[in-house]
C-alpha cells in the first residue's frame, strides 16, 4: 500500500486487519517501504498465546464445537488456600 493511499483511506487498513488478523500491511513511498501496520494479538484466546509463544502447538486437527466444562465450583466448607498451604509444608 502506498504512503498516500494510506493516509487517503486509512479505514481500509482497519478492514483487512479484522478480516484477517494475520495480515501485515506494508506502507512504501516511491516502492521503498517506510513501516508496517500489523494486528495486535488478541491474547484473551489462551491457545493462541501459548502457541505465539513457542511454548505450544497449535493443534492439526481443532475441534469446531467449544468444549463446555462441568460446573467446577468449590464445595461449601472448603479452603483451597489452606489446603494449598498445608500441600506445600507436607511437600516441602
Amino acid at each position: 500500500m502506498t504512503l498516500t493511499e494510506f493516509n487517503q483511506n486509512p479505514s481500509r487498513v482497519v478492514r483487512l486487519m479484522e478480516a484477517d488478523a494475520g495480515v501485515v500491511v506494508r506502507v512504501t513511498k516511491r516502492g521503498r517501504p517506510l513501516f508496517q501496520v500489523t494486528a495486535i494479538p488478541d491474547d484473551t484466546d489462551v491457545i493462541r498465546a501459548l502457541v505465539r509463544g513457542g511454548v505450544a502447538v497449535a493443534p492439526a486437527n481443532p475441534s469446531r464445537t467449544p468444549i463446555v466444562y462441568a460446573d467446577m465450583a468449590v464445595p461449601p466448607g472448603v479452603d483451597l488456600i489452606d489446603d494449598l498451604a498445608r500441600d506445600r509444608t507436607r511437600l516441602g
